[in-house]
């Protein structure tokens, strides 16, 4: 589904024929051979040469864009390309790939993603979540305290498997996978560094440690696959993976490399982003006493003890907007980089050809001009949808453009679920919340990770139980 650039907001459009300009920046090589604070390096360059500036590292220039609208022409132009690095992970799935192929997948699945598509994912939903709920319960019960972000990735891992590949993953099976896509995050985030100046390093120990989780990933997707394959056509489960292998493409139905490309590309992009979202929300909403009484009221109110419902969802307001506000502060994707196939000019600043365009959600929803105190966690600011933002792109969360995310109707579907049934039944307590900072790398972390102790909301817990009953 291509974005249109219309009507994307209030902000002006780029004068593409402005008089050319310098662009401003440090005069000498950026380069770290140690360790790098990406939130520190670009913030000090917003705060020395403001919202457009340049830097030089040994792997060529880069331009570092804030403005919303600079963020929407390079994200609206097919002249800045997605850069190959994720295809160590995602080979050519839709999230690495550009051109043909990539229209010709994109048509093929964004149907199951629109919302009409995504609405009978809920049930599946539903059932994962009541499935943590029942393991919370134990928790509280013993008083264990929990690593909030792992249970956060195993649960929206077993969501997208069940809903998207129609399997149930056992706990040793999910565990070794969440282990083994962070392990290839992590080292994908580390080679992503290059773009702030910091060289890639290749052992042999390390390569043999990503060729070690990928191989894990890789046996999980044929083993979907073959499965899949051994079935007639009539016992299929109708869902992501059945379609894909049913499909007639452009250039015939698809060998099983592509079908594992796309299937990976939906694991790591289906739960990982989601998963951290949910972390820095628990932690947000644990630090906002006023923010969680008024999560528990609604959901006290609107829900009753029951479980939500499809269209209970349209009533959360409140719980939408702490998970938008959570993605907004928090934005698990935080950076993209693009580059120029071709030599152009945004808003008079010239981007050499192969030069590596950067934007950062980070800063742009923290942005003073856009954002009223823009620090502060406050979900109100989604409440009233026609006075959220001045510019479509003061907050783009799912990227934008023809490559917005896929997902992003199931993601936030997902998020508002998991956040209404256990905060409906449960209070997060965190026990390391000031030790905790963000940790950037391909995607945003926390480290260390939260850990918390879980407390029952009783008189949440017995509505809850006798309406699942």
């Amino acid at each position: 589904m291509h974005d249109s650039d219309a009507n994307l907001g209030q902000g002006p459009a780029v004068d593409q024929a402005a008089a050319p300009v310098c662009t401003p920046g440090p005069r000498n090589l950026v380069a770290f051979d140690g360790h790098v604070d990406p939130l520190a390096f670009l913030g000090q360059l917003i705060d020395e040469f403001g919202h457009v500036s340049r830097y030089q590292t040994r792997y060529g220039p880069c331009i570092f864009f804030v403005r919303p609208d600079h963020i929407q022409t390079i994200l609206h132009s097919e002249n800045y390309l997605r850069a190959s690095l994720v295809k160590v992970l995602l080979g050519d799935g839709l999230l690495s790939i550009d051109g043909p192929r990539w229209r010709s997948q994109r048509r093929l699945m964004q149907r199951d993603f629109l919302p009409p598509g995504v609405a009978p994912f809920h049930a599946v939903m539903v059932d994962q979540i009541s499935r943590t709920t029942k393991e919370w319960h134990t928790v509280a019960q013993k008083r264990e305290p929990i690593d909030v972000a792992k249970e956060m990735t195993r649960l929206t891992l077993r969501i997208v498997v069940d809903a998207l590949f129609g399997e149930d993953l056992s706990e040793d099976h999910c565990r070794n996978l969440c282990a083994a896509i962070t392990q290839i995050l992590n080292d994908v985030g580390r080679l992503s560094w290059t773009i702030f100046g910091v060289p890639a390093h290749f052992t042999p120990a390390s390569t043999g440690i990503l060729a070690a989780a990928k191989k894990v990933v890789d046996s999980t997707c044929y083993e979907l696959i073959a499965r899949r394959r051994a079935q007639s056509p009539a016992d299929r489960r109708k869902d992501l993976l059945t379609m894909l292998i049913q499909a007639d493409t452009e250039t015939g139905a698809m060998t099983d490399l592509q079908l594992r490309d796309e299937i990976v590309t939906m694991l790591v992009g289906g739960h990982e982003t989601t998963a951290l979202s949910l972390s820095w929300a628990w932690k947000a909403i644990a630090e906002n006493p006023e923010v969680e009484s008024r999560l528990h009221q609604e959901l006290d109110e609107k829900l009753a003890g029951q479980l939500p419902t499809l269209e209970d969802l349209q009533n959360l307001s409140w719980t939408r907007g702490v998970f938008q506000e959570a993605l907004r502060l928090y934005p698990p994707v935080w950076y993209m980089a693009r580059v120029a196939a071709e030599e152009d000019t945004i808003d008079g600043h010239h981007i050499p050809k192969g030069a590596r365009v950067l934007v950062s959600a980070w800063f742009t929803h923290r942005h003073k001009d856009f954002w009223p105190n823009p620090d502060r966690f406050d979900p109100s600011r989604f409440l009233n949808p026609a006075a959220q933002h001045s510019h479509r792109y003061a907050y783009f969360p799912f990227g934008g453009g023809r490559h917005t995310c896929l997902g992003n109707y199931f993601a936030q579907m997902e998020g508002v679920l998991i956040l209404a049934q256990l905060a409906q039944q449960f209070r997060v307590r965190p026990l390391n919340s000031h030790e905790i900072k963000p940790d950037p790398g391909i995607t945003l972390r926390q480290l260390p990770g939260l850990q918390a102790s879980i407390e029952s909301r009783q008189f949440a817990h017995s509505h809850a139980t006798s309406g699942a009953q």
